[in-house]
C-alpha cells in the first residue's frame, strides 16, 4: 500500500527537538503531527506501531492515527491533540512549589504502568533491546561491548509494561487533569528497575545545563522530585541511598544505550562504565 503523503503547508509548527517536530493540523486542530527527522524512520514507525498497542491495551497515551509521509519522505505519525498539555517537567518549571503534588501523580502514573502485564510477545523485552542497543554502538571497544552484554545478563528480568525512556519530559497532563504517556517508540517489557534507572539518570547524574536545556529545570530542583519521588514509588521507609547505589549501573547503561540514539559518545562516563563491567 502506497503511504499517505502530506503537504507541510496544511499544517502548523508548534514544536522541535533533536528528533524532529510537531504540528498542529490547520483545518482541524485536534490533529497533532509528530514529525521525525530524516533519519530517524526506523523510530517513527517503532513509535506507530507501539503506540497503537499500549492504547489498545488501556495505558493511557494519546490516540495515535496513521503514519503519513512528507514529499522528501521523512515518516510522521498523526496523534488526536492533546489540548492544553503540559509534560511534568515543563510544569515543574513553572510551578516549582507544586513538587510535593507532581512529584506523587508521577509516581502514581509510572506504578499503574508497572503493575500492568501485557501479554507474552506483544513488546521486545527490555534486556534484549538494550543488548541491540549496544551492539550497534560504534562508539564501544570490543571488550567494552562484551562487558555492558554481560552485565545485562545479571540484571533482573520481569514481564510488566516499561515505557522505555521514562522521565518527567515524557509524561504529560491536559487541562483536566488527565494524564498521558508520551514518546512511546522503546516501549518494553521487564523490570521495572530498568525505567526508574532511566528516572534517575534524568534527576542526579545528567550534566547542569543538559538538565536545564532537556527539562528547564535546575539541578537543584531534579534531585529534591526524585526524593520525593522515591518515597512516593517505594514507600515513606525507602533507602534512598540503597536505591541510588542500585539504580547508577542502570543510568549508565541507558547513557551507552542513547549513544547509539544520538550518535555521539560521552567519554566522561568511561571510568564508571569500566568499574561497573570489571576493565582497566
Amino acid at each position: 500500500m502506497k503511504p499517505t503523503i502530506i503537504d507541510l503547508k496544511d499544517y502548523e509548527l508548534s514544536g522541535g527537538g533533536k528528533l524532529g517536530e510537531s504540528y498542529i493540523k490547520k483545518d482541524d486542530p485536534d490533529v497533532l503531527l509528530k514529525l521525525y527527522s530524516t533519519n530517524l524512520e526506523q523510530m517513527g514507525l517503532d513509535e506507530y506501531e507501539r503506540a497503537r498497542k499500549v492504547y489498545d491495551l488501556g495505558l493511557p497515551c494519546p490516540e495515535p492515527g496513521q503514519v503519513v509521509h512528507t514529499p522528501d519522505n521523512r515518516v510522521g505519525i498523526q496523534f488526536k491533540r492533546i489540548h492544553g498539555k503540559l509534560s511534568y517537567a515543563r510544569a515543574l518549571s513553572i510551578h516549582p512549589e507544586n513538587m510535593e503534588q507532581y512529584a506523587a501523580e508521577f509516581a502514581a502514573i509510572c506504578k499503574k504502568l508497572h503493575s500492568t502485564t501485557p501479554p507474552p510477545g506483544l513488546f521486545p523485552g527490555i534486556k534484549d533491546q538494550c543488548k541491540q542497543y549496544i551492539l550497534e554502538n560504534p562508539y564501544l571497544t570490543d571488550q567494552e561491548r562484551s562487558g555492558v552484554i554481560r552485565f545485562i545478563d545479571t540484571l533482573p528480568d520481569g514481564n510488566t509494561a516499561l515505557h522505555g525512556d521514562l522521565h518527567i519530559g515524557n509524561v504529560i497532563f491536559d487541562e483536566e487533569g488527565r494524564k498521558y504517556l508520551i514518546d512511546l517508540s522503546e516501549f518494553s517489557i521487564g523490570n521495572p528497575l530498568f525505567d526508574l534507572g532511566i528516572i534517575y539518570m534524568q534527576c542526579c547524574t545528567i550534566p547542569d545545563e543538559l538538565e536545564l536545556e532537556l527539562y528547564h529545570i535546575t539541578k537543584d530542583v531534579s534531585t529534591r522530585f526524585w526524593s520525593i519521588f522515591v518515597k512516593e514509588y517505594f514507600g515513606p521507609d525507602a533507602d534512598i541511598d540503597e536505591i541510588n547505589r542500585q539504580l547508577t549501573p542502570i543510568s549508565l547503561l541507558r547513557i551507552l544505550c542513547v549513544e547509539k540514539m544520538m550518535g555521539y559518545a560521552v567519554p566522561p562516563i568511561r571510568p564508571a562504565v569500566h568499574q561497573m563491567i570489571g576493565i582497566d
